[in-house]
């Protein structure tokens, strides 16, 4: 019988393994559909679209020829039509060029940021959904077999084989299961709130991938190894870059461009052509200051790099860290509370009804199964958010929702049963 039972559990887990990773294909591809179509999103490209083409500015030439007409009538008339181009002798195109390059590689990451900080915020507002929303049916199905049994209570007061004591504490619970119905009430319409906030629907469109698959999907992360893929490091950097550019870019506008200019024309009779020459000196406005504090800028920038390579480093560890133990505590209250929970009700209901447990254990037990019950609820919020704000600060977010809308769940994962709290998108 036992190798049975085996074999019929091998058989579910293999027939149950395309459809989990299915669902979960379908819930990336919802959300990333989702996010494409919100209307921040299109804030988002159009800011990306407005900064890179501040940056092409930047590239563009800094004079234009200007075009010179002149009349002069005195005792003979004079007519000239010119034309006088600004030289750039000194390369400050040039150098403004290579500053609009890395001001468009500072506008892209900022773009990648805030798109990663909205698929972020969508994360967290799903995952409290989910969590509230499990809450809620908890407490209803607390709500249910404490009226249950004060139904039972009252008959079996009235025939006698049960005292007035235990009826009070019947009544007494199922008045006290009211409050904890209206705070989870409460907490899954403001879960619904921030859900239609953050993605414009009032309910998921697929439930949750099962709490196993908010890991890594290609092997242990590393907090060191991710850390050049930090938004913020990535920021610092092309900032510095930027601060070394505009130093070149105030070196430059220390010199002075000449200007020179063509004109011809007619006076009187005679016709006439010349050549204008104009040099700005740079007597009084020499641009040092300027220059000095584009190198002090510079300096702050690079000092500023590196505190932000510490810190971020430091924040790094700690989000990794904080999901590890986070996964561990969950996955230690799985494996001790997930079999008993799923028939835990039924049994006390049964041997309360035997008469082997009296009302007041029996109480006492229901509220700890509800309790048991809504810490793994809250062990399993709290370890999917790490795993959201692991990915974010490290830069994983799209990545992950690519691996789970292409790549199929891998075999011998531990599946979830169908009473157990943990098992994601359980609406009442």
């Amino acid at each position: 019988m036992n190798i049975l039972r085996v074999y019929t559990l091998g058989l579910v887990l293999l027939l149950c393994a395309p459809l989990a990773s299915a669902n979960e294909q379908d819930w990336a591809r919802w959300l990333q559909g989702r996010l494409a179509e919100l209307p921040a999103s299109g804030a988002i490209q159009a800011r990306l679209d407005a900064d890179l083409a501040d940056s092409r500015a930047l590239a563009e030439p800094l004079y234009n020829p200007e075009l010179n007409i002149g009349y002069e009538n005195s005792a003979e008339t004079t007519r000239t039509v010119g034309l006088s181009q600004t030289l750039d002798w000194s390369g400050k195109g040039r150098v403004g060029g290579r500053v609009g390059e890395v001001a468009a590689d500072l506008a892209r990451v900022r773009g990648e940021k805030a798109a990663a900080g909205l698929t972020a915020d969508a994360l967290r507002a799903l995952i409290d959904f989910d969590a509230a929303r499990a809450r809620l049916a908890a407490a209803r199905e607390q709500e249910q077999r404490l009226r249950r049994l004060t139904e039972l209570v009252r008959r079996r007061e009235h025939s006698g084989d049960l005292g007035r004591v235990d009826a009070s504490l019947a009544y007494l619970s199922l008045a006290r299961v009211q409050r904890a119905l209206a705070e989870a009430e409460s907490a899954a319409t403001a879960a619904t709130v921030v859900l239609r906030e953050r993605l414009a629907v009032t309910a998921p469109g697929r439930p949750l991938p099962d709490a196993e698959r908010w890991r890594p999907l290609d092997g242990e992360p590393d907090a060191g190894a991710r850390l050049p893929y930090s938004y913020d490091l990535r920021l610092a950097e092309r900032q510095l870059s930027l601060a070394e550019r505009a130093s070149d870019l105030a070196r430059k506008e220390k010199n002075t461009d000449p200007t020179l200019g063509l004109r011809a024309g007619r006076e009187g009779g005679e016709s006439l052509w010349g050549l204008d020459f104009s040099l700005p000196l740079p007597l009084f406005n020499t641009g040092a200051p300027e220059y000095q504090a584009a190198l002090a800028g510079t300096e702050r920038r690079r000092a500023l790099l590196e505190k932000t390579r510490n810190d971020l480093l430091a924040r790094l560890e700690g989000a990794l860290t904080d999901y590890r133990q986070r996964r561990q505590r969950w996955r230690q209250w799985r494996h001790l509370a997930d079999a008993p929970l799923a028939d835990s009700g039924d049994l006390l209901e049964r041997v309360w009804r035997q008469g082997e447990l009296t009302t007041q254990d029996y109480l006492r037990a229901l509220d700890e199964r509800l309790q048991t019950r809504q810490a793994g609820v809250e062990l399993r919020q709290a370890m999917q958010r790490a795993w959201v704000h692991w990915l974010y600060e490290s830069a994983g977010l799209s990545g992950w929702l690519r691996g789970l809308a292409d790549a199929p769940a891998p075999a011998g994962e531990p599946a979830v049963t169908e009473a157990s709290v943990t098992k994601q998108g359980t609406t009442p």
